[in-house]
């Protein structure tokens, strides 16, 4: 299974080097600021979407990653930013552009701290502010056999090339049904497989992590510098 933190899609930058609670803080702080920014379009947006495009510099994150989890999710936000027109509400194109501006901005926002963030210190910092133990676990877990089934997956998939050529003449949607049928089955059994090595290794709900200094005052700058920005602009 490959390291949590070999895969993060901007391990150099100085973000990822930051306290993860302070990045958690910071980001979901500056997306509910964001989310109650008043629909009608001003100068505000245009400065909001400067602050990002610096942070997004800062995090040295490629515009491959963010952009592809934006484009992965412009159906769902085009579908909400439709709402409002066939409301026939007042304002409609105005409700319609805050939606898109906000959720894009959440989106991009929650992009980079998982570009600079491993999912065990997200979580491991939601612990920190409250959320149950329970639930981080059941997310990490989640996380890493997520690679279990698509390395299934990846399995069936090359083995069903070797038989038939890459070539389907008939029966496409029957064989994706048997192959994810298939990667269920063996996705199981390795799971468990891999939670009885766990368990055999002294697994107690908590995956070691490197432990972190103590939060400094750069770092406390910046998980209120961020906020801070967006609130002024809320209130100007």
């Amino acid at each position: 299974m490959r390291s949590v933190d070999a895969g993060l899609a901007a391990p150099r930058s100085p973000l990822a080097a930051a306290h993860p609670t302070v990045k958690l803080c910071a980001a979901l702080a500056t997306v509910v600021l964001i989310s109650t920014f008043p629909p009608a379009p001003s100068w505000r947006q245009g400065v909001t979407v400067a602050i990002l495009l610096a942070v997004w510099g800062l995090a040295r994150v490629s515009p491959g990653y963010v952009l592809r989890r934006v484009a992965a999710a412009a159906p769902f936000i085009a579908l909400a930013a439709c709402l409002p027109l066939v409301s026939g509400l007042p304002g409609a194109g105005a409700l319609a552009g805050a939606v898109v501006f906000k959720a894009t901005s959440a989106i991009v926002l929650l992009s980079i701290l998982a570009a600079t963030t491993p999912v065990e210190d997200i979580l491991q910092s939601l612990c920190r502010l409250g959320v149950p133990r329970a639930f981080a676990l059941t997310a990490v877990l989640m996380n890493r056999y997520l690679f279990v089934l698509l390395d299934e997956w990846r399995g069936i998939s090359r083995a069903r090339d070797c038989r038939t050529g890459g070539q389907l003449a008939s029966g496409r949607c029957r064989m994706w049904a048997n192959q994810a049928a298939m990667v269920f089955v063996r996705g199981w059994d390795r799971s468990a497989r891999v939670a009885q090595a766990l368990l055999t290794r002294g697994f107690r709900g908590e995956f070691p992590r490197l432990q972190r200094p103590d939060l400094g005052v750069a770092e406390a700058a910046l998980a209120v510098a961020l906020p801070l920005a967006v609130l002024l602009l809320r209130v100007v």
